[in-house]
C-alpha cells in the first residue's frame, strides 16, 4: 500500500483504489487559533503534517476534519496563537 498526502487529507492508495481518510474520528485534542496573538506568519500552515491550517485573507483556519490534533502547529508557533484544546 502506498500513503501519500494531498492538500487538506490524508490519502491511501493500494492498487487502483484510492480513499480519504478523516482523521477527526481519532483525534483527542484539537488546536485553537488566537486570531489577537496570531501575525499571519504561516509556520503553522508549512509544518503541518496533514495540510489543514490554510490561509484565508489575513488569517488560518484549521479544517477540523482533517487534522490529526499532533499538536505540530501549536509547538512551532513563534507567538504562542495555537492552544491545544481537548477534543
Amino acid at each position: 500500500m502506498m500513503r501519500f498526502k494531498t492538500h487538506g487529507e490524508v490519502a491511501c492508495a493500494s492498487g487502483n483504489n484510492q480513499f480519504v481518510i478523516k482523521t477527526k474520528e481519532w483525534r483527542y485534542q484539537k488546536p485553537i487559533i488566537d486570531e489577537t496573538k496570531c501575525k499571519g506568519c504561516g509556520i503553522c500552515s508549512l509544518f503541518c503534517p496533514s495540510g489543514c491550517i490554510e490561509e484565508l485573507g489575513d488569517r488560518y483556519v484549521v479544517d477540523l476534519e482533517y487534522c490529526k490534533g499532533c499538536g505540530i502547529c501549536a509547538r512551532l508557533c513563534p507567538h504562542d496563537a495555537i492552544l491545544m484544546e481537548r477534543d
